[in-house]
């Protein structure tokens, strides 16, 4: 099991205590640590809606401009990782947002 997101996080310390708790060994991989790429984000798409991926509760997504909030994208979740809700779990065939 993988948990993505970023480890200052309360949500995420959450998952991985949750997780540790239930006997799991979770790896977790930091956005801004370990980074994230187009391959990542689009693995995540393909098992959760961008409507459910993108966190526009974010400073981030609060800062950008609204031609970049028409039409949210791969890229701009790449560029800006703090837009992806956390945590993301991949229990190594689909992704999921939360334990």
């Amino acid at each position: 099991m993988i948990i993505y997101g970023i480890k200052n996080c309360d949500k995420v310390r959450a998952a991985m205590k949750q997780a540790l708790a239930s006997g799991l060994k979770p790896q977790l991989h930091d956005f801004r640590v370990d980074g994230i790429d187009q391959v990542l984000v689009e693995g995540m798409l393909n098992d959760i809606a961008m409507s459910e991926l993108l966190n526009k509760r974010s400073t981030t997504w609060k800062q950008l401009s609204d031609f970049q909030k028409i039409e949210p994208n791969v890229g701009l979740l790449v560029a800006n990782p703090t837009l992806i809700k956390r945590p993301v779990v991949f229990d190594g065939s689909k992704y999921r947002i939360g334990l």
